[in-house]
């Protein structure tokens, strides 16, 4: 009897293991559909440097930790807008406070000197919540942070690249909010050294991504009854 009972439960740590190895790809997948879904739930609205910068109010466990930007949105309140719903969404946020909540979100916007070049990176990598992503790994649905030569910066939602007759990567294809499409919508600009150009060398890719630590929560170790 107790060797029976020993086998079932090495055997479902084996297909916890299996399915975790084998199927966590797909559901960051999902994470980054899901993302792309709700990136385009809003189009245009108009492009607005001021108030919260995000097309809805966020609202978690009854407290608003931002209202609804009236006149339009900006970059970082449209992309905080969809890690909030993401997290929100799979649960992710369940322990953390609205202090909690509104620290991240004035990290998120570079609004601390920690997080003020990689902004979406930083975030990401401090709480756990992903990974940082590089080039040749990006895929739809990836949070970007990048910077222009002539310092200027913008956070977005990555789309795809776009590529030289060689195969170089020379541009970057987003969805953000931006004065060029008045407000939400997609855009392509080219990576290079012009002055108006993406930096090459400050463009960060950060992707949500349930991870070994998030996942491991009992299935890998062994309990006592």
């Amino acid at each position: 009897m107790r060797l029976a009972k020993y086998c079932l439960k090495k055997l479902h740590k084996f297909l916890v293991l299996f399915f975790w190895l084998f199927f966590d790809n797909s559901y960051c997948q999902s994470l980054n559909n899901f993302i792309l879904k709700e990136a385009y739930v809003h189009e245009g609205g108009s492009y607005v440097l001021s108030s919260s910068g995000s097309p809805e109010d966020l609202i978690y466990n009854s407290d608003t930790l931002l209202t609804k930007s009236e006149f339009g949105t900006y970059c970082s309140g449209y992309t905080f807008y969809l890690l909030f719903n993401a997290l929100k969404e799979n649960g992710w946020l369940e322990g953390y406070s609205k202090s909690d909540l509104k620290r991240m979100q004035k990290e998120w916007y570079g609004n601390t000197k920690a997080s003020a070049e990689t902004q979406c990176l930083f975030v990401i990598k401090k709480e756990k919540l992903g990974r940082k992503i590089e080039w040749e790994e990006a895929e739809p649905g990836d949070f970007v942070q990048f910077w222009r030569n002539n310092k200027s910066g913008h956070s977005v939602i990555f789309l795809g690249w776009e590529r030289d007759s060689v195969g170089v990567i020379s541009g970057l294809k987003y969805r953000s909010s931006q004065t060029t499409t008045d407000g939400i919508g997609d855009r392509l600009e080219a990576i290079g050294s012009g002055p108006k150009e993406i930096s090459r060398y400050r463009l960060y890719i950060a992707r949500l991504e349930k991870s070994e630590e998030t996942f491991s929560e009992n299935p890998f170790s062994d309990q006592k009854n």
